[in-house]
């Protein structure tokens, strides 16, 4: 569509996408000329001393066409001609200039010396697209500017709806990709956030079960973490995941993730994974950023039995493996010293040895154990 509107106005067109920061993004037009446009507006500095970027991005009115000329406060009309005609005056001079110093080969200065019309058509609280024209083979003075607005609102009166209609289509796909991630999850209650805490997707429960334990809680559509362990848990997977090119492979490379155990307000372990998983992008071309899927396990009451299982297979002394068991419940040093009115010295003895003997080196790892072995009873 694009290069019939480039052929039809005789001008170079853009629907361009940018994020917050002004980086452009590939998603639309592409990555090469959005960048162009970014760079270009850039250059541009408007009355209130702001470049026209981003007035662009955060104050112009959507659907608007803004006259880029018009934006420019430094254009007098009077450099339009002569830059273009020293252009004209040294088309093989690579590294030519003028009295500024700028390179008049610079392959945006035909962008730059053009009439055009740009308008924000999309905006978002995460990016932003813009949509302009540029007529190349014109100067401000050659061109019919009546003409060139009612066409420029014509067609962004034809771009509007395209894009509602991409991004509902778009966010039904994400809908439905977010579900089928969940349906892997369904054993336990789980929540699929982004890098952001933006809740994608849910199973009724969990976040009821993550409030209970006071571990997190939603506001809005935001998971807002209260638990320190939980919280850099998902620090460590973001930044594990933000230099990632893409996907590992299939069996060449597990995806990251991690596991954390809380105490919930019965008294027993909770057991919290965090999975990272990558949705299928729209297009080989666009990059799929990494999701993290919570999952949340309640633990059941361990049974007494399971000391004696200690204690047979593992050589546990009566007292080592009574630790072992309240430990798992607990979740906690503190609790479990206070539970068994022993002093921290002494657990911290017992679960030296418990270690030792059983080959663990961590109360995960140890409440792991003493789980699979509550399962035989």
């Amino acid at each position: 569509m694009l290069d019939f509107i480039d052929r039809t106005l005789e001008c170079r067109s853009f629907l361009a996408e940018f994020d917050g920061t002004g980086a452009a993004l590939p998603h639309f037009g592409g990555h090469r000329p959005a960048q162009d446009l970014g760079l270009l507006l850039k250059q541009i500095e408007t009355e209130e001393g702001r470049d026209a970027l981003q007035f662009m991005l955060s104050e112009a009115s959507l659907y608007y066409p803004y006259c880029k000329t018009s934006l420019d406060r430094s254009n007098t009309g009077k450099e339009v001609f002569t830059d273009l005609a020293v252009q004209q005056a040294n088309p093989a001079n690579e590294n030519s200039s003028d009295e500024t110093g700028k390179d008049i080969n610079d392959p945006l200065i035909n962008l730059r010396l053009a009439p055009g019309l740009v308008s924000p058509i999309w905006r978002t609280d995460k990016s932003t697209i813009l949509f302009g024209c540029l007529f190349t083979s014109h100067h401000p003075h050659s061109i019919d500017v009546a003409l060139a607005r009612d066409t420029f609102r014509n067609i962004v009166k034809a771009l509007a709806p395209g894009l509602n209609l991409h991004f509902q289509l778009e966010k039904h796909r994400q809908n439905n990709q977010f579900n089928r991630v969940l349906l892997s999850a369904t054993d336990n209650p789980a929540v699929l956030i982004n890098t952001d805490r933006d809740i994608l997707a849910q199973t009724p429960t969990c976040l009821e079960a993550l409030t209970r334990s006071d571990t997190a809680t939603q506001q809005r559509q935001k998971l807002v973490v209260k638990n320190k362990q939980l919280d850099a848990a998902l620090l460590e997977l973001a930044v594990a995941t933000r230099h990632a090119p893409d996907r590992p492979v299939p069996g060449t490379e597990k995806h990251p993730q991690r596991s954390v155990c809380v105490v919930g307000p019965d008294g027993l372990l909770k057991r919290i994974l965090i999975k990272t998983v990558y949705p299928t992008p729209p297009s080989p071309a666009r990059f799929a950023a990494p999701l993290f899927m919570i999952r949340f396990t309640e633990t059941k009451d361990v049974p007494q039995d399971v000391e004696k299982c200690l204690q047979d297979h593992f050589d546990l002394s009566q007292s080592e493996a009574h630790l072992a068991r309240h430990l798992t419940m607990t979740g906690s040093m503190n609790a479990t010293v206070e539970d068994l009115g022993i002093t921290r010295n002494t657990a911290k003895t017992h679960l030296r040895r418990i270690y030792e003997k059983t080959g663990n080196n961590t109360q995960l790892q140890l409440a792991k154990l003493v789980h699979r072995l509550a399962q035989l009873f």
